[in-house]
């Protein structure tokens, strides 16, 4: 019994999805072949239409084993009760043998032809070969199909244990955006500024793309950089003086996409924890390039070392590594550099060109 979940083991059944109507069309189109074999072996003694009638007494017995044996192998051999497995399929095969020796007999002038001297012995050790190959090949296939559901519901469930976890990672970047967005529209309110209006439509826009675009699989990098763009424009227009922010574009966005609300955050935190309240000299530098599918961003603030770090902040850093594990596994590269008086990230990540379907 150990051979065979051994020998499932070794067979890899993931690639594609076996569905019912595929596993049906497979076994009409076997049991079919079988039957025409028969008949196409007995043209030789008999028309053909009787031919057929006999390669379908044949095959029916066997056809009978097949299917009770894929009931065994589900209730009895997977679940350990061997001993039970093999004395069922014992009475079983030694009917399906004995209604094929019977069925033979009423042809007795192919006995002439079988493979040993004497008909009735040639005929009977015939059946128990046959009967014998379709009962391994019928325990082999249960068992490679039980092991591929298996593994194909045990994947499900790690999606969507993942898919869990994302949406809840995605739901702790939403309120923390929003919240330092609306610090910096409170800050232009306080001094009743003209600019408060024109901040409050922008970032109704941002919440429009966190709240609904952010609920899909992909976005348009297209799209993100827009909000990007949307982003820095809300930040500039809170602070009185200009402020030294330098994002470059390097490549081709329009046709590629991405994990929503990846870049933002990024954006977000250089922005944040950038000291320019303190240093006249205060930059931000964002580099984006797009190169053979694969994205290559960037972000560089200058920081005072001596301010206390805010506790909040990394909040941001922290959830988009976990997104980015659960959406590219191995195919990311994110690196942070946090020493001296300057604070770099670097992010690498692959583009998709497909457009992917949207969760409602």
């Amino acid at each position: 019994m150990y051979l065979w979940s051994k020998a499932a083991r070794c067979m890899d059944i993931r690639p594609w999805h076996i569905t019912d109507r595929l596993k049906m069309a497979i076994q009409v189109s076997a049991w079919v072949s079988i039957v025409a074999l028969y008949g196409i072996i007995f043209t030789n003694y008999f028309s053909l239409g009787l031919s057929l009638v006999r390669g379908l007494l044949n095959t029916v017995p066997m056809m009978v084993l097949f299917y009770v044996n894929l009931f065994l192998v589900n209730h009895f051999f997977e679940k350990g009760h061997y001993l039970r497995y093999v004395l069922l399929n014992t009475v079983l095969l030694g009917v399906v043998v004995c209604l094929r020796v019977a069925f033979n007999s009423l042809f007795p002038e192919i006995g002439r032809e079988a493979f040993l001297q004497n008909e009735q012995q040639g005929w009977v050790v015939g059946a128990i070969a046959t009967s014998i190959a379709v009962l391994v090949v019928s325990t082999f296939y249960q068992v490679l199909v039980n092991r591929y559901e298996r593994e194909r519901e045990a994947q499900v469930i790690i999606q969507e244990q993942q898919e869990a976890q994302l949406q809840f990672l995605r739901a702790q970047i939403n309120p923390h955006f929003l919240f330092n967005t609306l610090n910096n529209i409170y800050s232009l309110a306080v001094v009743k500024s003209d600019q408060t209006a024109p901040m409050v439509l922008r970032l109704s826009n941002l919440l429009r793309y966190v709240v609904y675009d952010g609920r899909n699989d992909r976005v348009r990098l297209k799209q993100e950089i827009h909000q990007i763009e949307e982003y820095i424009a809300l930040f500039q227009m809170r602070s009185e003086t200009s402020l030294v922010i330098d994002l470059q574009i390097e490549g081709d966005p329009e046709p590629y996409w991405l994990e929503p609300m990846i870049l933002i955050p990024l954006v977000e935190n250089c922005l944040k924890h950038c000291d320019f309240d303190s240093n006249p000299d205060a930059f931000v530098q964002i580099r984006l390039g797009i190169r053979e599918e694969q994205l290559q961003f960037e972000t560089l603030n200058s920081k005072d070392d001596t301010r206390q770090k805010d506790k909040t902040g990394g909040v941001g850093l922290q959830n988009i590594r976990k997104r980015l594990q659960l959406k590219y596994k191995e195919a990311y590269k994110l690196s942070i550099f946090p020493g001296g008086d300057q604070f770099r990230v670097q992010l690498s990540l692959p583009l998709s060109t497909q457009n992917p379907s949207h969760h409602g």
